[in-house]
């Protein structure tokens, strides 16, 4: 006797909706879906606070900046540049075991109606190698690159370690 090779039973269980009421529910469900995830008018407004450079200690400086997102979708910050530094790496200092680690991060996310604050200590980006124009008193310019929105460029000011910290509120005295 030979096996069957049907891929189908013989006997179905009866369906509680006939197939064209199925796929209306699908269609209606995907467009539903098409809807919410493609015709959002959510969108980041983003804007870069005023920027400082510290004058460079060792071959690197640090800039400390606020951006903030007023808009009702997020962003991410995914790098900047200078032309005058090797490059700018985005940073986050914490405190394991005891001791301060900086870790370098790829991106820093904007969520829509927040601020996010680039300072000494925490979160915050570093000039590498900075060329001999950034001196105190001198200004440079520094482009913010992001996901969704167009870049940003900012003149920053360079100043003393020591007032950028205290402008920045991370001095010891600040903390207390």
């Amino acid at each position: 006797m030979p096996i069957s090779r049907r891929r189908w039973p013989v006997t179905r269980a009866p369906s509680k909706h006939p197939i064209r009421v199925r796929l209306a529910y699908g269609i209606w469900a995907a467009v539903a879906v098409l809807m919410i995830v493609g015709c959002s008018t959510g969108k980041p407004d983003l804007a870069v606070g005023a920027a400082q450079a510290a004058a460079p200690i060792a071959g690197a400086s640090q800039l400390v900046v606020e951006i903030t997102n007023t808009g009702d979708r997020d962003d991410t910050l995914v790098g900047a540049h200078t032309p005058a530094a090797m490059g700018v790496e985005i940073h986050l200092t914490e405190i394991v075991d005891g001791r301060a680690a900086m870790r370098q991060l790829d991106e820093v996310a904007l969520p829509a109606g927040e601020t996010v604050r680039f300072r000494p200590g925490g979160l915050h980006l570093m000039l590498v190698i900075p060329d001999d124009s950034v001196v105190v008193g001198a200004s440079l310019p520094v482009t913010f690159s992001f996901a969704s929105s167009a870049d940003i460029t900012v003149e920053a000011h360079v100043v003393e370690l020591l007032d950028l910290a205290e402008q920045a509120g991370t001095t010891p005295e600040a903390a207390s």
